[in-house]
């Protein structure tokens, strides 16, 4: 259930299979692309294809505010292999890849089993931020046990709030607390930049939602809406990104109050989970 080459088939998976194929240089589809890949790559080079490809994935962002004015980042006794460690542009990047455990019960026949992934997850540490960009992981366990075989129940240990909470716990002296998005979201929408398709907000006493018809966007319809919530604190709201330039993703999950960005589409391009980051924080 674990042998290494399924372990690095289900790394492999997380990727789109275009880029694999590009990468690899394998014209085949389905499971037997991933057969070629196993078969013709030693494991390094399989780890050193994901590691530097972290941002075509499908990711789950947190922003944690810090104070790291003094730039000192402290590594010894890490929580975590360090299987990446660079300075970019005046911050640091490091790259872990943590094995996320699923204690899976199974049937046909019963059976209790542990199924393990890698998680690959950038972090970026600046003088004001900590970063967790989190590589979404399978959900359906179903997948990857054999055909015919039912999946009763399965609990996930080692996710990554565990691995955040190890890593902001070692770096306690930084005071990492989440980071509030909703000025930096706000300002994003006032410029036309994004709208939603759909909302939810806190009013005084009540959370309000809205969701938008078809393709219709919450401020091209409903103007005075919009006035009344950029008043608020945003909640989980679904974000479209207007230009027709691909610098961000066409769309993006985010919770303001508690620093979280979700973007479950694999990028087109290799800068645009950074670029939404960078835009809201440039204006937050």
């Amino acid at each position: 259930m674990n042998s290494e080459a399924q372990v690095l088939y289900r790394l492999l998976k997380l990727f789109p299979v275009k880029l694999v194929k590009e990468h690899f240089q394998i014209n085949k589809s389905g499971e037997a692309l991933y057969s070629d890949v196993l078969s013709g790559n030693i494991a390094s080079v399989i780890y050193d294809f994901a590691y530097s490809n972290l941002d075509r994935t499908k990711q789950h962002i947190y922003i944690f505010d810090i104070d790291n004015r003094d730039g000192n980042i402290l590594l010894e006794g890490f929580p975590f292999q360090i299987v990446n460690n660079r300075d970019v542009n005046g911050s640091k990047q490091l790259i872990i890849s943590p094995l996320i455990n699923y204690n899976t019960v199974l049937g046909s026949p019963f059976e209790q089993v542990v199924i393990n992934f890698h998680q690959p997850i950038k972090l970026e540490i600046t003088d004001k931020h900590l970063i967790f960009f989190v590589t979404i992981v399978e959900k359906n366990i179903k997948n990857y046990v054999d055909e015919g075989r039912k999946v009763y129940n399965v609990e996930k240990t080692n996710d990554e709030f565990e691995v955040m909470k190890a890593i902001t716990d070692f770096w306690a002296a930084k005071r990492p607390r989440l980071c509030d998005l909703n000025k930096g979201l706000k300002k994003m929408w006032d410029d036309d930049i994004i709208d939603c398709k759909y909302a939810q907000w806190k009013k005084s006493k009540s959370t309000t939602t809205e969701t938008m018809d078809e393709n219709y966007t919450l401020k091209s319809q409903y103007l005075e809406v919009y006035e009344g919530i950029v008043t608020a604190p945003l909640k989980k709201t679904i974000f479209k990104y207007l230009p027709d330039d691909g610098n961000m993703p066409e769309h993006f999950t985010a919770d303001p109050g508690i620093g979280q960005i979700s973007i479950p589409l694999y990028p087109k391009s290799l800068n645009q989970n950074q670029n939404v980051v960078k835009k809201i924080l440039s204006n937050n």
